[in-house]
């Protein structure tokens, strides 16, 4: 659906030029904005390599079994019915650590594996468990102590200090991550959603 909003408002803003004899402002906007898209991938990808590499370092490392280990308490309580030694617990902790570091874009496929894991043990493969929820909830809040992808953008627009929208977002996520998983406990104690801990269903 977004496709064709934005498709329908290419055409309206390529029509409204000829009509106003404004095609040259077009030709430049798209040149500019060209050009400003190459430079803020650049800008990005690199961040984003950095930090993927240093969590495969890590994995290959056996640091994130020990993070998991570090970060158990943080996990147990998001997560309080999956056991310590669950498949899913590396993969919850790497997705929660690039979090952190506010690199969204890696902790997707981190979040990926945690469901995929999750899914495994999960009595009801056609229903989310209450810890997929859970990994939606935090992954939506996006609480980052570093927000390393916010900082990069504006230092790729210049801004004037980059990093002063860091108190607000720490401020807004932790409401949001905090609202978010009381509505989520409560909707899923009424509707009684199962969790991946169980036993998987014998047929």
């Amino acid at each position: 659906m977004i496709h064709k909003i934005w498709m329908i408002l290419f055409i309206i803003g390529i029509g409204y030029s000829f009509v106003t004899g404004r095609v040259d402002l077009v030709n430049q906007a798209i040149l500019q904005g060209a050009s400003s898209a190459v430079t803020l991938v650049f800008s990005l990808a690199g961040i984003l390599i950095f930090w993927t590499g240093i969590l495969q370092v890590a994995n290959k490392a056996k640091m994130l079994d020990l993070l998991a280990i570090l970060l158990r308490p943080v996990t147990k309580l998001l997560y309080p019915k999956l056991g310590a030694h669950h498949k899913a617990i590396k993969y919850l902790t790497a997705n929660m650590i690039s979090n952190l570091l506010g690199l969204s874009s890696v902790a997707t496929g981190a979040g990926i594996k945690a469901i995929q894991a999750l899914q495994e043990t999960n009595p009801d493969q056609k229903k989310p468990s209450f810890e997929m929820y859970t990994l939606l909830v935090v992954n939506t809040a996006g609480l980052a102590f570093i927000p390393t992808t916010i900082i990069t953008l504006r230092s790729t627009f210049n801004a004037i200090n980059p990093t002063d929208v860091y108190m607000p977002i720490i401020l807004t996520a932790s409401v949001s991550l905090v609202i978010g998983l009381i509505c989520h406990h409560i909707w899923s104690r009424i509707r009684k959603v199962h969790s991946s801990a169980s036993s998987p269903q014998r047929h």
